[in-house]
């Protein structure tokens, strides 16, 4: 499964945004976020399934917490869109 690039999450951020009246605290979260379900180690990738990485990624956003508030509805919001793709 093809992750989300730093941009694509962004543009899920700035949705989540509008929605819960909050902003982006940081970008280098929502990059770091986004590396999340795509890692690998020696072309080896770290997760077996794609839900094994949506929920890395909702992890991943909750703990980095990239927006002022409600990172855990975007990490909802964020992990079911990776599965769709």
């Amino acid at each position: 499964m093809t992750p989300l690039s730093p941009e694509q999450l962004l543009i899920i951020a700035d949705e989540a945004c509008a929605k819960w009246s909050t902003t982006v605290r940081s970008f280098s979260a929502i990059c770091a976020a986004a590396a999340i379900p795509g890692a690998r180690i020696e072309g080896i990738p770290v997760f077996d399934s794609p839900t094994a990485a949506a929920a890395a990624l909702a992890r991943g956003i909750e703990r980095l917490e990239p927006l002022t508030a409600h990172n855990k509805e975007f990490a909802i919001v964020a992990a079911e869109i990776y599965l769709r793709r």
